[in-house]
């Protein structure tokens, strides 16, 4: 069995990935220093938001679901972006 570890990014980064948080093991986003927590709530709820469609009348999968839809292990993603670098 996997041990799953609370992911950390760095500083200055914004990062993605399954991992345990409070005993739970779920995608977990992480900010580094210097990453305001609503950078992150944005970049989750990016991932996860259903979207409306008024042509069909019905809700669009998220992101997440539709790659859990078409055959790909969730757990196994991981995604990170850092801040522009001030030269």
């Amino acid at each position: 069995m996997k041990r799953y570890r609370t992911p950390r990014a760095k500083s200055g980064q914004i990062k993605l990935q399954y991992g345990r948080v409070d005993g739970v093991n779920d995608l977990v986003v992480a900010n580094g220093d210097g990453i305001p927590s609503c950078d992150r709530a944005l970049f989750f709820s990016f991932l996860s938001s259903k979207s409306y469609s008024p042509v069909r009348n019905e809700w669009d999968d998220s992101f997440l679901e539709e790659l859990e839809k078409r055959g790909y292990d969730i757990k196994t993603l991981k995604i990170s972006v850092e801040k522009k670098r001030e030269n």
